[in-house]
């Protein structure tokens, strides 16, 4: 009884772990902050560590198991081996009821009768504890197959974790690849502070806008169009609050843009501004954008 709620407890732990690996969208939407990461892979690891822990159980289990049907039926043999030997005594004696005897058959059988009818009671009790063990057997082997499926249920919610657990890895090395391309296109852009403005300029003295911008995002390895209208298709609209470090940051409507400046992340940008002026950071609370477009 008591491995019966055992059994049961592991199976409802097992059934309430499996419920918690079930993951949302929201949980591997992209995520700027490394610590997101973070914390899914510790949560999931520890939660892969659990799954072990049980699978481990409920191995031992299984092979307790195994080992009490072996020996469960060892003992089925010997008791049918008992029980063969005393069937065969009880057709001896039956046998002599029947036939005819000399003297000294007789003479033997007299004494061997009285012991042969002891021996029903325990041919009765013999098949008493036979059918006993088949009972146990037919309810271990039930046990054992019930175990066999969680332990193999467990396996492949390892697998399902193992597999979320290198996604968001991988997730959290690509972001921080994009954060390090983002850092360089920033980084690049600072370079050129204090270069003047000059219409149509791409560098390396002067630059327009557009210019600027082309030239940060070719030194960090990424290509983009010339002109404002090209850039601003170049990925996705989104707010100027939502701007990170390397987004774009637009004056204008679409398809209809006149300025571009590259977000530093913190409320600030990177622009050339004007002619008469140079390359500079200024903040959105100073000179507002109309919206950003997310480039990588």
């Amino acid at each position: 009884m008591k491995k019966n709620k055992f059994i049961t407890k592991l199976l409802l732990s097992c059934l309430t772990l499996s419920a918690g690996l079930l993951l949302s969208d929201h949980a591997f939407a992209t995520s700027t902050e490394a610590t997101t990461q973070d914390n899914l892979i510790h949560d999931y690891s520890k939660k892969l560590a659990q799954l072990k822990q049980t699978k481990q159980t409920f191995s031992e289990q299984k092979m307790e198991n195994n080992n009490q049907l072996s020996s469960i039926e060892k003992k089925m043999q010997k008791i049918q081996i008992d029980l063969d030997q005393l069937e065969k005594i009880e057709s001896i004696g039956a046998i002599s009821e029947t036939e005819d005897y000399d003297n000294d058959k007789a003479s033997i059988l007299s004494v061997q009768l009285p012991s042969i009818k002891m021996k029903d009671d325990s041919i009765t009790e013999k098949k008493e504890q036979l059918e006993g063990l088949k009972q146990k057997q037919v309810s271990l082997t039930l046990a054992t197959k019930s175990i066999s499926k969680q332990v193999s249920e467990t396996v492949e919610q390892e697998t399902q974790l193992s597999e979320k657990i290198a996604q968001v890895s991988k997730q959290k090395t690509e972001q921080a690849k994009q954060t390090d391309i983002r850092s360089a296109i920033v980084a690049a852009a600072k370079t050129h502070l204090g270069k003047p403005y000059v219409y149509g300029a791409a560098g390396p003295d002067a630059f327009d806008c557009s210019g600027l911008v082309q030239v940060a995002f070719a030194s960090a390895g990424r290509s983009i169009g010339r002109t404002t209208v090209d850039q601003e298709t170049a990925g996705a609209t989104i707010s100027v609050a939502e701007a990170q470090a390397g987004d774009l940051v637009f004056w204008g409507n679409h398809g209809g843009t006149y300025h571009v400046g590259i977000s530093t992340g913190d409320g600030s940008y990177i622009h050339a501004p004007v002619p008469g002026d140079v390359v500079q950071v200024a903040t959105v609370a100073s000179y507002a954008p109309d919206f950003a477009v997310n480039i990588l």
